[in-house]
């Protein structure tokens, strides 16, 4: 089952296809009311930062590790990644707490 909003899935696919075109936009989209999507390419132009925000209690390593339901979203946007041949990492980890939404980030390798 896919969780992840219509809004943002074409933000990915927008994504997707700017980085064909050399021009990627970035992704900034609430995919429910706790958890935030932002997607920024790097420098190098190889690699783009992926991370998840979160509001919770706790943070545990990994963005998986905070439950099936939550993982549904990590992976309906891994999935629309990979159509584009955007490789996401193994795990978006615990990077660090910003006014109060806990940070999970990872590399995302672009084609």
């Amino acid at each position: 089952m896919n969780h992840v909003p219509d809004e943002a899935l074409a933000a990915l696919d927008a994504f997707g296809e700017g980085h064909l075109r050399g021009d990627p936009a970035p992704v900034s989209e609430r995919l429910r009311s706790d958890l935030r999507l932002r997607i920024t390419t790097l420098d190098d132009g190889r690699t783009a930062r992926c991370r998840f925000e979160t509001e919770h209690t706790r943070t545990p390593p990994t963005l998986r590790d905070r439950g099936s339901f939550l993982a549904t979203y990590a992976d309906g946007v891994d999935d629309r990644l990979r159509a584009w041949g955007i490789e996401p990492p193994d795990a978006y980890e615990y990077v660090g707490t910003v006014d109060g939404w806990h940070r999970y980030a990872g590399r995302l390798r672009l084609p």
